[in-house]
């Protein structure tokens, strides 16, 4: 028996860090990166798939380009930011330009874990993404396939009360836009807004909201 579509939280989390950071709710001056436009990353020889960004500390690819004309994340190409790579699931043809437009930088304010409590003011806003949970259940009788609904929050820190509703209203207003523009998850809905918490540990002025958003219809096959 094989199961195939296996979910793979790791690359959930990491395409929800890039579309939140691509969405730009928190700005570019704030997260304290630099964003690189339609860059040249190579020419097409109809050979090779892997292309290596300019920048080794690269945090989210914006678009991806071959000629000129757009390129859809998953299905044709996927991004490996441990090696800052962008690999394509066909080669691009011969002489054509390949261009990547995308964030870069030493840190960052959005992250897929927790921002430590010793940090200063000056360090927020920042935002967290976590899986809160993964409900599986079978699909029809004799369990050809599983189905998983997943739910994911996402936790703003800012400075003052205003400023978290603000980060967690645009990133609502993201999601809503975004629904059925994920690879990696089919289906995507914000459905709950945690209370808004004080941060003693972070100096009584830092308060926090998490925004839970629901990841519904993604199938793993059995065979």
């Amino acid at each position: 028996m094989a199961v195939t579509n296996l979910i793979n939280l790791n690359q959930i989390k990491q395409e929800l860090v890039v579309f939140l950071r691509n969405s730009d709710i928190i700005s570019i001056s704030d997260r304290g990166v630099t964003t690189s436009t339609n860059e040249s990353i190579g020419t097409g020889d109809n050979v090779e798939v892997d292309f290596a960004l300019a920048e080794s500390n690269a945090k989210n690819v914006r678009n991806v380009k071959l000629d000129g004309s757009a390129q859809t994340f998953g299905t044709d190409y996927t991004v490996d930011y441990s090696t800052y790579t962008v690999t394509f699931t066909t080669a691009p043809g011969s002489a054509v330009a390949v261009t990547a437009t995308y964030d870069y930088g030493s840190g960052d304010s959005i992250y897929p874990d927790f921002p430590r409590t010793d940090l200063g003011i000056t360090s927020y806003p920042r935002m967290a993404v976590a899986v809160t949970s993964v409900a599986t259940s079978e699909m029809g009788i004799g369990g050809a396939a599983n189905i998983n609904d997943i739910l994911l929050s996402v936790y703003v820190y800012a400075n003052g009360m205003a400023a978290v509703d603000d980060y967690i209203k645009d990133a609502r207003s993201a999601f809503l836009q975004a629904k059925k523009d994920f690879y990696y998850l089919k289906f995507v809905t914000p459905v709950t807004q945690s209370p808004l918490i004080n941060e003693p540990a972070r100096g009584d002025k830092i308060y926090t909201r998490s925004l839970d958003i629901r990841a519904m219809f993604n199938v793993e096959d059995i065979s």
